[in-house]
C-alpha cells in the first residue's frame, strides 16, 4: 500500500511539472486529460486487481537473434532447376512453385518448398529426400509449405 501511495504521488507530482511546462491551451487540455485517465487507471488496478496489470512492454518482448542468415530463391536463379524437378518427379505436373534455400552464420542450409499441390505423407517424404540428394543436406532441415 506504501509503494501505491508513494507512485500515486509522483504521477500527481509529473501532471503538476507537465501543467507547468505545457502552456494554456490544446496540450495543455490533452495532457491533462490523459495524465488523469492514466492515474485513474492505475489507481483501480492496485484497488481492485492488486496491481496486476504489467506495463513492463519492452521486457515482454522476445529477443531478436543477430545471427547472419541469407536466404536464396531458386526461382531468382534459375526456373529450369524448378521445372526439372517437376518433370522428373511429377511427370510434368505443376507441383513444386519454389524453393528457398537459408544459410546461417554456421553455413548449416535450410531448405522450403511452396507446392502448388497439396501432397500425400508418403509423397511428401519422398520429394523430401529426393531434394536432400539434390542439395545434399539432411531431409530434416527441409520444410514445405
Amino acid at each position: 500500500m506504501k509503494n501505491t501511495i508513494i507512485n500515486i504521488i509522483i504521477l500527481i507530482l509529473m501532471f503538476n511539472i507537465i501543467m507547468i511546462i505545457f502552456p494554456e491551451g490544446k496540450t495543455q487540455k490533452f495532457c491533462r486529460i490523459a495524465i488523469k485517465i492514466f492515474i485513474m487507471i492505475y489507481i483501480l488496478d492496485n484497488i481492485f486487481l492488486n496491481g496486476s496489470i504489467n506495463i513492463n512492454i519492452l521486457s515482454d518482448l522476445p529477443v531478436l537473434e543477430t545471427n547472419y542468415e541469407r536466404e536464396v530463391t531458386l526461382s531468382s536463379i534459375d526456373d529450369d532447376i524448378i521445372e526439372s524437378i517437376n518433370k522428373d518427379y511429377f511427370e510434368g505436373d505443376d507441383v513444386v512453385k519454389s524453393i528457398s534455400l537459408s544459410f546461417t552464420e554456421d553455413m548449416d542450409i535450410k531448405a522450403e518448398i511452396t507446392l502448388n499441390k497439396l501432397l500425400s505423407f508418403d509423397e511428401a517424404n519422398v520429394l523430401k529426400t529426393n531434394i536432400a540428394d539434390i542439395f545434399h543436406i539432411e531431409s530434416e532441415n527441409i520444410y514445405i509449405r
